[in-house]
């Protein structure tokens, strides 16, 4: 898959194309239903197909106090959608300037004279263009108008619930994080490099930990302990993680540390992908450091029980 990143896709020269245009902060079910979608109809027409999507999220720019963090960072979005069978992957960066140009001129000049898009893929609740005017019905009008073929996906649904980012995001913030691979396909990931920590997991409480720096501001889960793989250097571990300040040390520094079981390696500096599987326990407090170390060891007899 070739990625290419631009601020005006009016320029390039590309096309044809049969392009999935849409946000896809997730590459949830939904998402990928509309991806598919659109590489099956680029075999069919043996044309090339592409994603369309745009970077930083549009809340970001448009409305950043209520613009949600982050499903997946922009290396992870890429690598989820070049396994998907798409020829490009073409990022818009979503400016101030470019959140105010028209939808019509947005099709014109960037799909149908940019890249000479043929057919368009979105989910039927997509809205494009300044003030979210551009809906599928008004795409619809002027697919006649350029002669473009345009498809909407009805919104996926599992167990009675829409599939979609926000569903997901709440899932996550509830800890409820066993849930999420019903929507989001698979396991939720958070990517990182670690970091110093204050060096108390093997020194003090006799469990070495990983402190996790993470590559974006991610969907956070409730302060607790999590079961998870672990992933550093494509290969898979067994893992526990404490998302929480410690108040054992009477700490307030928030943190993420991750204990890799049978893992005695100097990792730091080093990228690391954790993929929360369940949650273990709230964050708790313990009279003394023997009592938290027990609870630990605990946990991780728990958690090695419960990963395959």
């Amino acid at each position: 898959m070739e990625v290419i990143k631009s601020q005006s896709f009016k320029d390039m020269k590309i096309g044809p194309l049969i392009i999935a245009l849409g946000t896809f902060d997730g590459i949830h079910l939904g998402h990928q239903k509309v991806i598919k979608l659109a590489e099956k109809i680029s075999k069919e027409e043996n044309i090339p197909s592409a994603v369309y999507t745009f970077f930083p999220h549009p809340l970001k720019v448009i409305k950043p106090a209520i613009a949600p963090d982050y499903l997946l960072s922009e290396s992870q979005k890429i690598e989820l959608i070049s396994k998907l069978g798409i020829d490009y992957y073409l990022q818009q960066e979503f400016t101030s300037a470019f959140s105010q140009l028209d939808y019509r001129r947005f099709v014109e000049e960037y799909l149908i004279k940019g890249l000479q898009v043929k057919h368009i893929v979105v989910g039927e609740d997509f809205k494009l263009g300044s003030r979210g005017m551009g809906s599928i019905e008004k795409l619809r009008e002027l697919a006649r108008e350029f002669k473009f073929s345009i498809t909407g996906i009805k919104n996926v649904e599992e167990h009675g619930n829409r599939v979609s980012s926000t569903l997901i995001r709440k899932l996550i913030s509830l800890g409820k994080v066993k849930k999420v691979p019903e929507y989001l396909g698979r396991y939720y990931r958070l990517k990182g490099q670690v970091i110093h920590g204050f060096s108390r997991g093997k020194k003090i409480v006799g469990y070495p930990t990983a402190n996790l720096k993470t590559a974006v501001n991610y969907v956070l889960p409730p302060r607790g302990v999590y079961a998870c793989y672990v992933y550093y250097r494509a290969e898979k571990y067994k893992g526990i993680v404490n998302f929480g300040v410690n108040p054992t040390f009477s700490n307030d520094r928030y943190s993420i540390e991750v204990h890799i079981y049978n893992f005695n390696k100097n990792i730091y500096g080093e990228d690391l992908c954790i993929e929360l599987v369940d949650f273990i326990r709230g964050e708790m407090t313990f009279a003394s450091i023997k009592e938290l170390s027990a609870q630990i060891k605990e946990d991780i007899l728990y958690t090695a029980r419960l990963l395959c």
